[in-house]
């Protein structure tokens, strides 16, 4: 399911919805943009129901480690009904190398167990591009995205990098742990400012 995307504010704009959300920041919210990690360019872009079989092979080549950490299905890759909905999400995104190879894939929704404008993320990178900064870009991203689509939370579950997933987001808002068994997560609150993180406006003012 597609989730709707209310226009969120920033200090840049001034027209806005009812909620005070300026209209103008949507658009940019699925526009691909290009990222720099080591030598190479990698393309990120809104997801679609055709890169089921490009998101599936990135799962399989990723650790049962990282795996577990992004699911917690006990180092297990999700089935391909899951992928497809989640492919299907407006806050859905993937990096991709020059040859169409998916090496990382954020999304985020609506999460139910918490109250409305709670939005749960999830950002799975390949072992092998990790400690690069690309999780990082994309969750900076899918803040802004997350924000300009009506959400004023991330809820995050990780499950054995709690304190480096709790450092990561402080870079998005104020995080801060929920000890609560069987589900420890994590709450990060979105403010104007996370729309700044949006990737095709860092490139755009970058040029």
């Amino acid at each position: 399911m597609t989730t709707a995307c209310t226009p969120a504010p920033t200090a840049a704009t001034s027209k806005s919805d009812a909620n005070g959300r300026p209209s103008s920041l949507a658009i940019w919210v699925r526009q691909p943009w290009m990222l720099r990690v080591g030598t190479t360019n990698l393309l990120i872009r809104g997801t679609s129901a055709r890169d089921l079989a490009a998101v599936g092979a990135m799962h399989g080549r990723c650790s049962a480690r990282t795996l577990l950490d992004r699911y917690r299905a006990g180092g297990r890759a999700p089935s391909a009904v899951a992928i497809e909905r989640a492919l299907r999400r407006t806050l859905g995104f993937v990096a991709c190398t020059g040859r169409g190879e998916i090496v990382a894939m954020a999304v985020a929704g609506a999460d139910p167990a918490h109250q409305a404008g709670s939005a749960e993320i999830g950002v799975v990178v390949q072992d092998d591009w990790q400690r690069q900064g690309l999780g990082r870009e994309l969750l900076t991203h899918i803040a802004g995205a997350a924000f300009v689509c009506g959400y004023n939370q991330l809820i995050a579950y990780p499950a054995t990098t709690s304190t480096a997933a709790q450092q990561l987001l402080t870079v998005v808002g104020r995080t801060y742990a929920v000890p609560d068994p069987p589900n420890p997560h994590l709450h990060t609150y979105l403010t104007e400012s996370s729309t700044l993180g949006l990737g095709a406006v860092r490139e755009h003012l970058a040029c």
